[in-house]
């Protein structure tokens, strides 16, 4: 940890020119972990007008985690509550203020905190505005514990330039139809990713996407709309009017019970002559589940890859297609490897009847039902799918 006087300068001059110039808090989240002695720093935006997160920025954060406290973790986090009653500049230190007892039953800590190794969170709510709510956070793993007292005192005296920069920006911070959460996590995926409204009009694709699009005839996009083979074409958009009766139809409430859950679907996408082949994933995003971080419409996500990818086990895209909690994905990727029920489950000090039940888990979000069919589908995913 640097907390000298003159890191501090320096730090002052990051949170200045980050102001001005927004893609360089980038840099500021990744040396203040370094000088904090954390493992990770997130910064979240709250549009309140809308209720959307319309921020989501940090360093050192797994992007399907970020996904997956969209999706899920954020509608059952028992620090939100807690984070409402502070004051500006006050601090919420987790989990002190839960208990030991929420860490070993919570799925926030068990499912998802402990899985990526973030047991410590130090949340300060920035600013309140009633434009937008600033939460500002520090993680740290059992390796560095909770945060430490003369890290704390180092990054309250940042507080007031990181409270007046953020008032400064506050447009960064609210909902815009040109900078959404969602483009942001989904331009940081290395799988080919296109988003799409129901009907077939493409409204983001990532670099990886249009990558593939110079690649291939088989995915294609004219005059802003989406372009496959038309029995394929005619089958995806048959396919997302469906689920998106089934969205209109489900009341938020059970939206929200569900989300997190895998609901892709997949289309072989091929030459009539039988010649080059691509598989698509697809789900539609629902506005109320992800907070309006994908628009504030139904937005179908597409994901590409080819079937000759290399046959190993990317557990960060195991949450993107299926939805698997990080546990899940532990447990599948060590079935891959080779190991038994009653191994996985020593190896992660776990009971044996618990891994059963996220093992059962894992069929019904994958729709597998045996072990070696399971395997047969991850080792047929994508290598590499995230940054």
């Amino acid at each position: 940890m640097d907390l000298s006087e003159q890191s501090f300068l320096h730090f002052i001059d990051l949170i200045y020119s980050a102001a001005e110039h927004p893609q360089r808090w980038r840099r500021f989240y990744e040396e203040l972990t370094v000088a904090a002695g954390v493992r990770s720093i997130h910064m979240l935006g709250v549009d309140k007008r809308l209720g959307t997160l319309a921020y989501s920025e940090g360093a050192n954060l797994p992007v399907e985690g970020e996904l997956a406290y969209m999706h899920h973790y954020r509608l059952i986090d028992p620090r939100l509550p807690m984070m409402d009653s502070l004051q500006e500049g006050e601090w919420l230190h987790c989990p002190q203020r839960l208990g030991d007892e929420v860490v070993a039953t919570h799925p926030l800590y068990q499912e998802f905190l402990l899985p990526y190794d973030r047991r410590y969170n130090s949340m300060c709510k920035l600013v309140d505005l009633p434009e937008a709510t600033v939460i500002f956070s520090l993680l740290s793993g059992e390796a560095e514990g909770p945060l430490q007292p003369q890290a704390l005192a180092f990054v309250d005296r940042l507080l007031p330039h990181l409270q007046r920069a953020c008032r400064m920006g506050v447009r960064n911070f609210v909902y815009s139809t040109q900078a959404l959460v969602g483009h942001m996590l989904v331009d940081k995926l290395r799988q080919p990713v296109i988003l799409m409204s129901p009907g077939g009009e493409v409204m983001h694709t990532n670099q990886a996407a249009q990558e593939l699009l110079r690649s291939t005839r088989l995915v294609q996009v004219n005059a802003g709309r989406l372009e496959l083979p038309q029995p394929q074409l005619r089958e995806l958009l048959r396919q997302c009017e469906e689920m998106e009766q089934v969205l209109k139809a489900t009341p938020s409430e059970e939206q929200h019970a569900t989300a997190g859950q895998g609901q892709f679907r997949s289309l072989l996408i091929t030459e009539p002559d039988g010649g080059e082949s691509l598989y698509a994933f697809h789900t539609l995003l629902s506005p109320q589940r992800e907070m309006g971080s994908f628009g504030l419409r139904p937005v179908a996500m597409l994901i590409f890859y080819h079937p000759a990818s290399a046959p190993s086990i990317d557990a960060s895209l195991l949450y993107a297609v299926f939805g698997l909690t990080p546990a899940e994905c532990r447990i599948a990727t060590l079935l891959a490897e080779g190991l038994s029920l009653k191994q996985i489950a020593q190896a992660q000090g776990t009971q044996h009847d618990t891994v059963r039940k996220q093992l059962r888990s894992i069929y019904q979000k994958t729709s597998t039902n045996r072990q070696p069919e399971l395997i047969r589908l991850l080792l047929h995913l994508p290598h590499n799918a995230m940054q």
